[in-house]
């Protein structure tokens, strides 16, 4: 295993984007022995986090004030095996950050997410936890919390295309990933609610109409330029729990991941919008 450890001794980094309400008091609430460090990044003036080993303001979005932390030197990520990027809206609701690091150290995952509550607001189906699988190998997984192995990014950071919008972004980096030799999967054993409605219509959204930039334009020139095959959303492996009924689980994860769909609504759980 990597012997490296910031000065706090934990091996782990969340980056979180912090706007003017958020839930990181929930996340540090519910692992006061967390073996993760707090960077906050702000998208406005704001008082350094108590908590947090670094509180900076900047970027245009997540991944490109991200980039300019690490680029600048103001983010070391020398001292962390993987880094979490995470929007401030998440709320914990199975597992921890803390377990969920641990399994895609194991693992030994490039690219990472915790699976989603069916029960919040999601984008993508491919992201809603199978809750019979440990975990799923996939092609894809969103922006909303990556985790990145740092070596990886040491390497490939400056290869991944940042859009304004972020769209086509987590195209590019599971691509990279798979293209480095690396494996890209969804942690179905942690799991996050976003917890707010996604709406094009938001305050970041607004920005970029101002701005001029189509994110529909901005994810089909990113997708230009991938294998086809990073175009739709692709479950490469379900993994279950070993033991006695490794198989049975296997099927019925199985099953779950092909009519999730059906699952989702004869369980009552409908999106307004279908991916």
């Amino acid at each position: 295993m990597d012997s490296r450890s910031s000065v706090s001794g934990r091996p782990f980094l969340v980056f979180m984007r912090v706007g003017a309400t958020d839930l990181l008091p929930q996340w540090l609430a519910a692992e006061p022995e967390r073996n993760w460090d707090l960077f906050v990044s702000g998208y406005a003036p704001r008082d350094p986090h108590p908590a947090a080993v670094a509180t900076h303001v900047g970027g245009y979005n997540k991944l490109e004030h991200f980039h300019e932390c690490v680029k600048s030197g103001v983010l070391d990520l020398s001292a962390y095996r993987y880094v979490l990027l995470a929007d401030d809206d998440l709320a914990v609701t199975g597992g921890s950050i803390s377990g969920f690091f641990e399994t895609v150290e194991r693992l030994g995952l490039t690219v990472a997410h915790p699976a989603q509550d069916w029960s919040g607001y999601w984008s993508h189906r491919i992201m809603l936890r199978n809750p019979v699988a440990e975990w799923r190998e996939t092609n894809f997984v969103e922006v909303m919390c990556p985790c990145f192995e740092t070596g990886f990014l040491a390497r490939h950071l400056d290869a991944i295309p940042i859009t304004r919008s972020t769209w086509g972004s987590d195209h590019a980096y599971c691509h990279r990933a798979h293209e480095a030799g690396g494996k890209v999967g969804i942690v179905d054993t942690a799991v996050i609610r976003h917890t707010k409605p996604i709406q094009a219509t938001g305050a970041f959204y607004r920005k970029l109409a101002s701005d001029g930039i189509d994110p529909a334009v901005e994810l089909e020139t990113v997708l230009d330029g991938l294998p086809p095959s990073y175009r739709t959303h692709r479950v490469l492996g379900l993994h279950v729990r070993r033991g006695p009924l490794a198989q049975l689980r296997q099927a019925v994860a199985r099953f779950t991941e092909t009519h999730k769909r059906r699952i989702m609504k004869l369980c009552g759980h409908h999106q307004r919008h279908e991916d």
